[in-house]
C-alpha cells in the first residue's frame, strides 16, 4: 500500500500516455512525472529524508508541488502541504506546529521563506529552477525509477491544514489507508465498478484539478484522476478567464468546484462555454438553493453534491446516475455512501432516529487526529468515530441533510440560530452579492444575528431602506428571532484560503450601517 502506487501504475501501462498539462502548457506524459518524482525522492533521500520523516511544501500550486508529494510517498515520508498564500508568520506557524525535517520551497515568497525559517530553524531547500542566492538547492537529478516503499494502512500520509474558518487552522494528519478507503469509495459510486480501472480511452478529456493541491480537495481530485485512468489540468488558482481558456482547450466533461467559484461563474460578465461539461460536482461547503438555481438557468448543467472533510473523507454525494433516475432530494447533501458508517448524535453523544438533527459522526479511519493539540484530537476522534462538527440529518431513505456548523450556531435568547439558513435567504434579494451572519454580544439575549452585506450598486435604493428590506425579508420567510437584529454592508466578506466564509476574527470592516434590531 502507498499513495504513489497508482502514478506508478500508470507509468508502467501507460507511459506515454499525458499525465499532467499545466496552464502554461506544459505536459508531462505518466513515465516523465514518474522519473522526475524519483529524483526528487532520491535527492530527499540525499539529505536525509526517510520513512516516517515530514517534508513541509511551500510552492506555487503547480508541478513543483506534485513532483514533491508523490516523492515524499515513494520513500515512505509525510508531505506537510502548506498553502503558498500564507505569510512569513503563518509559514512559521506551520512549521512550528508539524515538525518537518525539511522545508522545499520555490521562490513565489522568498520573503516569507526567510522570516519563517528565521523564526523556527528549520532546514529549507529551493526546488531547481528557483535557486536564489544564499540558498540551498535540492538538487534533484536526472529522472529515475524508485519504487514507493511499501507502508501500514494506518501510516501517517500526509499533513493537511483545515481552512481556518472558526479559528486558527488545525494541522490533521490522515493515513494511507484511510485515503485510499475514501478514493476506492469514490471511484466505486462514480464508475459504478470496483477497481482496478484500466487507462480510459484515447481522447476522453482530462479532469481540471480546480482545488489547490495544499487542499484535501485538490490531493484527492489528483489521486483520483489517476486511480480512474484520467490525466490532470492544473492550474497556479482560479480566475473565471483562465478556466474560460483551457474549457476551450480541453473540453473538459466534467468539473469540481467550490462555491464560491460557482459565483464568480454565475455573475461572470460573458457566459463560458460549458457546452462540453456534463455535470459539475460541489463540495467544501454547504450550496444554497439560489445560487444553484442560478447557475442552472444560466448554464443548462446540473450540480451534483458531495460532503465531506479532510477529517472524514467522502460521506455522502449525489451522481450523475443518480441524477438520471430521478433520485436527486432538493437541499440534499447526497446518499449517504455505501460502506459508510455514520450515526448522527446528541450533545450527550447518543445516536439519534432519521429525521433529527444532531452532529454527524463517522467511523473513519482517515484521520489520526490533529498535530500537536491533543485535547483537540480527544474531541474529533472518539472509539474511532470521526466528530465532523457539522449538523444535518438524514431521512429514511438515507439521504444527508445539513443544517449548518455546529460551533458557528448563535444562542439568540435560548434559540438556536444557524448563520447558513439566514444567509441562504438573504442571497435571494437581487441587491446581495455576498454576505455572512455572525453571532454578536447582547446584554439581553446573549447573542444576535448580525448580518454583513456586500450590495451592488442601485442609487435608488439606499443603504438604509435596503437593511430594511433584508431585515423584512428574514422575518417573512424565517422565524422572527432568527431575522438579523442588525445590518452592516461592508466592501467584502473575510473568506479562508480555500474561499470558504470565514467567522472568526471579528467584524469586517463597514462601509455603512443599516437598520438594527
Amino acid at each position: 500500500m502507498n499513495l504513489a502506487r497508482d502514478l506508478e501504475l500508470r507509468a508502467a501501462e501507460a507511459g506515454a500516455r499525458t499525465a499532467l498539462t499545466h496552464e502554461d502548457g506544459r505536459t508531462w506524459t505518466f513515465a516523465e512525472l514518474d522519473g522526475e518524482a524519483g529524483a526528487v525522492a532520491r535527492a530527499l533521500a540525499g539529505h536525509g529524508v526517510g520513512r516516517g520523516d515530514r517534508v513541509a511544501i511551500y510552492t506555487r500550486n503547480g508541478p513543483d508541488i506534485v513532483r514533491v508529494l508523490y516523492a515524499a510517498w515513494k520513500l515512505g515520508a509525510v508531505p506537510v502541504t502548506i498553502s503558498g498564500l500564507y505569510n512569513g508568520a503563518e509559514l512559521a506557524e506551520s512549521l512550528g506546529k508539524t515538525r518537518p525535517r525539511l522545508l522545499i520551497a520555490d521562490d513565489h515568497d522568498l520573503v516569507a521563506l526567510d522570516e519563517a525559517v528565521a523564526r523556527t530553524g528549520t532546514a529549507a531547500l529551493v526546488v531547481d529552477g528557483a535557486l536564489a542566492p544564499g540558498r540551498t538547492a535540492l538538487g534533484a537529478g536526472a529522472p529515475e525509477t524508485v519504487s514507493a516503499v511499501e507502508v501500514a494502512a494506518g501510516d501517517e500520509a500526509c499533513i493537511l491544514f483545515t481552512g481556518g474558518t472558526t479559528g486558527s487552522p488545525k494541522a490533521v494528519s490522515v493515513t494511507h489507508g484511510g485515503v485510499q478507503e475514501s478514493l476506492a469509495r469514490l471511484a466505486r459510486v462514480s464508475t459504478g465498478r470496483e477497481g482496478p480501472y484500466p487507462p480510459v480511452a484515447e481522447g476522453v478529456a482530462p479532469n481540471l484539478i480546480a482545488l489547490p493541491l495544499f487542499h484535501s480537495g485538490g490531493q484527492h481530485s489528483l489521486l483520483f484522476a489517476f486511480r480512474v485512468g484520467r490525466s490532470a489540468v492544473l492550474w497556479d488558482r482560479f480566475r473565471v478567464e483562465t478556466l474560460r481558456r483551457l474549457l476551450a482547450e480541453h473540453r473538459f466533461d466534467n468539473l469540481f468546484l467550490l462555491p464560491t467559484m460557482l459565483f464568480d461563474l454565475v455573475h461572470a460578465e460573458e457566459a463560458l462555454d460549458l457546452s462540453t461539461v456534463r455535470s459539475v460536482l460541489i463540495a467544501g461547503q454547504a450550496l444554497g438553493p439560489h445560487l444553484r438555481r442560478r447557475f442552472e438557468e444560466r448554464y443548462g448543467v446540473p450540480i451534483v453534491m458531495n460532503y465531506g472533510s479532510t477529517e472524514t473523507g467522502h460521506v455522502a454525494g449525489w451522481t450523475s446516475a443518480d441524477m438520471r433516475a430521478g433520485r436527486w432530494k432538493p437541499g440534499s447533501a447526497g446518499r449517504v455512501y455505501p460502506g459508510v458508517e455514520l450515526e448522527l448524535r446528541d450533545d450527550d453523544g447518543a445516536a439519534l432516529p432519521p429525521g433529527e438533527p444532531g452532529e454527524i459522526v463517522v467511523r473513519s479511519t482517515m484521520a489520526k487526529g490533529y498535530v500537536d493539540d491533543a485535547e483537540a484530537t480527544s474531541e474529533l476522534v472518539r472509539d474511532g468515530w470521526v466528530h465532523s462538527g457539522d449538523i444535518g440529518y438524514v431521512d429514511p431513505d438515507g439521504v444527508l441533510f445539513l443544517v449548518g456548523r455546529k460551533r458557528d450556531m448563535i444562542k439568540c435568547g435560548g434559540f438556536q440560530v444557524w448563520p447558513e439558513e439566514i444567509e441562504e435567504e438573504l442571497r435571494a434579494h437581487p441587491l446581495v452579492t455576498d454576505l455572512r451572519v455572525i453571532g454578536v454580544p447582547d446584554e439581553r439575549l446573549g447573542e444576535i444575528p448580525r448580518a454583513e452585506v456586500v450590495r451592488a450598486a442601485d442609487p435608488a435604493v439606499a443603504d438604509d431602506a435596503l437593511a430594511a428590506a433584508l431585515v423584512a425579508l428574514s422575518r417573512e420567510r424565517l422565524a422572527h428571532f432568527k431575522a438579523p437584529r442588525e445590518v452592516v454592508f461592508v466592501a467584502a466578506i473575510p473568506r479562508s484560503a480555500t474561499g470558504k466564509v470565514s467567522r472568526t476574527g471579528g467584524a469586517a470592516a463597514p462601509v455603512t450601517e443599516g437598520a438594527a434590531r
